[in-house]
C-alpha cells in the first residue's frame, strides 16, 4: 500500500499585496470576509441571507496567482446544503472561466473536521472566486477559515510518530482520601512531531520558506492524504526553529513539532 508524504497548507493568495477580497453578502455585525484567511478560529465570515454566495479574489492589475488546494474549517456548509466550487479567470469571469474541480457538497460540517480539496493547478489567473450554490439554503452559511493556494509536500519522516497523539486539558478534583470527586474537561490538544534525518537542501528550503513567510501562525497539516484523507489538522508550530547540519555539513536533521486544538 503506497503512502503519501506529509503536506502542509499555509501558502495562500488571500491577503496578498494589492489584492482585494469581496463577499457577495455579509451579515450585520463583525463578520468580514477578511476573517477567512487570518488563520484564527475566533471570528468568521457569515452571509447575510440564504441565497447563493460568492467570495471573489482579485490579485490586482498586472498580478496573477495559482493554486492547487482549497481548505475550509469551522463552517455549516453541510447542514445548509451548500455546493462548493472554486473558479479562476483572466477577465473577471466574462468569457474565461476555469472550474478547478467538480463542485461538491461536503460530507460534514466544519466542527467534525477539515474540508480539504486538492486539484490540478490551472494556469495563473488574476481572478478567483469561491461559489456556494444550491440555494435556498437551510440556514445562513458561515465559514471560520477558508483559504486556497499552493500546497507544500514534505518528505517521508525518518522516525516514528503518532498522528493521533492527544492530551486532554482538564482539572481533576480529588478528595483527601484519593477519590476522584469530579473532572472538569476544558479541551483536547493534538500533538504532531515529525523528524527528517539527513534531509537534503530541497526539503530544508521548503521548511525555511514556510518558517520565514508564515512563522508561528496556524497552518493546516495532513500527515498522509492517500489512505487517511480526513486527517487534516489546524495546528501551530513550536516556537523553536533549529535544524542543524549533520557531520557532513551538507544534509540537515530537521525536527518539526506542531500543536493544535482537537475539533
Amino acid at each position: 500500500m503506497a503512502w503519501a508524504k506529509p503536506k502542509i497548507y499555509y501558502e495562500t493568495m488571500l491577503g496578498s499585496a494589492g489584492s482585494t477580497l469581496t463577499a457577495g453578502s455579509t451579515a450585520a455585525g463583525d463578520y468580514s470576509a477578511a476573517y477567512i484567511h487570518n488563520w484564527l478560529e475566533t471570528n468568521m465570515w457569515k452571509a447575510a441571507n440564504v441565497n447563493d454566495q460568492v467570495i471573489t479574489y482579485d490579485a490586482g492589475a498586472g498580478n496573477t496567482k495559482t493554486a492547487d488546494y482549497l481548505v475550509i474549517l469551522g463552517h455549516n456548509l453541510r447542514t445548509t446544503g451548500c455546493i462548493i466550487g472554486l473558479q479562476a479567470s483572466s477577465d473577471n469571469f466574462v468569457t474565461d472561466i476555469v472550474n478547478c474541480f467538480t463542485a461538491f457538497v461536503p460530507a460534514n460540517d466544519g466542527v467534525n473536521g477539515v474540508i480539504l480539496k486538492e486539484f490540478t493547478a490551472p494556469a495563473a489567473k488574476r481572478y478567483w472566486r469561491l461559489q456556494l450554490s444550491g440555494s435556498p439554503f437551510g440556514a445562513v452559511p458561515y465559514m471560520t477559515l477558508c483559504v486556497w493556494g499552493s500546497k507544500t509536500e514534505l518528505d517521508y519522516a525518518t522516525a516514528s510518530f503518532d498522528p493521533y497523539h492527544q492530551e486532554v486539558k482538564a482539572t481533576a478534583n480529588v478528595t483527601q482520601g484519593g477519590y476522584v470527586a469530579g473532572i472538569h474537561t476544558q479541551y483536547t490538544e493534538r500533538k504532531l512531531d515529525l523528524k527528517f534525518n539527513d534531509a537534503d537542501s530541497t526539503l530544508y528550503g521548503k521548511v525555511k520558506a514556510w518558517w520565514d513567510s508564515h512563522g508561528l501562525k496556524n497552518l493546516f497539516i495532513a500527515w498522509e492524504t492517500t489512505n487517511n484523507p480526513n486527517d487534516v489538522y489546524l495546528m501551530r508550530p513550536d516556537e523553536k526553529f533549529s535544524n542543524p547540519f549533520t557531520s557532513t555539513s551538507t544534509f540537515r536533521d530537521i525536527s518539526l513539532s506542531f500543536t493544535g486544538r482537537k475539533e
